[in-house]
């Protein structure tokens, strides 16, 4: 696998305060607290509807003779012509935003697609594992993706999580469908070497904040705006770095959303409410993922027993 730089730990503070700031809570004497309404599958859904009927509009009285399709299981994407197009971008960029500056904003991003020429009419040949393999990172997924499309390339990882894999674009990724699969003719086991093996080495660098949790333990925060934080979780090489960061034999890990991952050593305390803070990022959003824990040590990775959960207030 050849070296791979090492993660840098910093406790300076960075654009990943708001985490840090979240979670030094636990450092303060334990009081009442009260976890936001729960923003589930159902209330994000009804925003990416909403937006995509905005982004919607925008074309039809801008760009009438576009060719446009949705999918409402994935309220997230759609198809300008020859085009996928992840909304999730747009809505970024028009964060704060009101009137015809949001509106120009969403215009200044469709503009290239919505007038890009179409391609000749004989198709292109389908991708080769050979050319794909470069572009391939594993990815966790909640459970409800393989609901949305049952032909999701995948296997379970826990109750709430499964193991996916993702051809890595510029702007977006593509999660590999059966159809890519079943061209590619190889194994899938071979798929996720590659796709884990490629996700390492794009690690290289990353930075992992270290802070204490109040009079014993540390807390560790891995937030990325890459997609692939959560799919850390899938990575020893990072793992046991943020371990030996955290200085214990075992520690505990979740990842609330896919660009969050946070971990504690063993010996922290105010762990029920580090369990609180992970479920109220994960209701939080955006990305949801899983508020499972999962403890990792040399020996793996697991999901903590029922003791452990009692420690943590569940």
């Amino acid at each position: 696998m050849g070296s791979t730089p090492v993660a840098l730990f910093d406790t300076v503070t960075s654009r990943r305060a708001v985490i840090a700031g979240a979670l030094s809570i636990v450092a303060a004497p334990a009081q009442a607290q009260s976890l936001p309404a729960k923003n589930g599958p159902a209330q994000n859904r009804a925003t990416f509807l909403a937006f995509r009927a905005e982004v919607l509009d925008v074309l039809r009285t801008n760009y009438p003779a576009v060719t446009v399709t949705v999918d409402d299981d994935d309220p997230e994407q759609i198809v300008i012509g020859r085009f996928t197009l992840f909304l999730g971008n747009i809505r970024q960029k028009i964060a704060g935003r009101t009137g015809a500056e949001r509106r120009a904003v969403i215009v200044d991003f469709l503009h290239p697609v919505a007038t890009a020429k179409p391609l000749p009419a004989t198709p292109a040949p389908a991708e080769t594992f050979a050319k794909a393999s470069a572009r391939l990172r594993i990815q966790l997924v909640p459970t409800e993706y393989r609901e949305q499309v049952p032909t999701l390339t995948c296997r379970r990882f826990s109750e709430r999580l499964l193991v996916a894999y993702a051809l890595d674009e510029d702007e977006r990724y593509q999660l590999v469908t059966h159809s890519i699969f079943e061209g590619w003719a190889v194994d899938q086991e071979t798929v996720e070497r590659i796709a884990r093996r490629n996700l390492e080495l794009a690690s290289g660098g990353i930075q992992v904040h270290i802070s204490a949790t109040g009079k014993s333990g540390h807390f560790a925060t891995l937030a990325e705006s890459s997609g692939y934080a959560a799919a850390s979780l899938l990575l020893p090489m990072v793992m046991d770095q943020i371990q030996e960061g955290l200085g214990t034999q075992t520690i505990v890990a979740a990842v609330p959303t896919r660009d969050v991952l946070i971990a504690w050593s063993s010996n922290s305390e105010g762990k029920d409410r580090l369990a609180a803070i992970v479920t109220m990022y994960m209701r939080k959003g955006p990305y949801a993922r899983s508020d499972e824990l999962f403890a990792y040590s040399k020996n793996g990775i697991r999901l903590l027993n029922s003791r452990e959960l009692a420690e943590h207030g569940r």
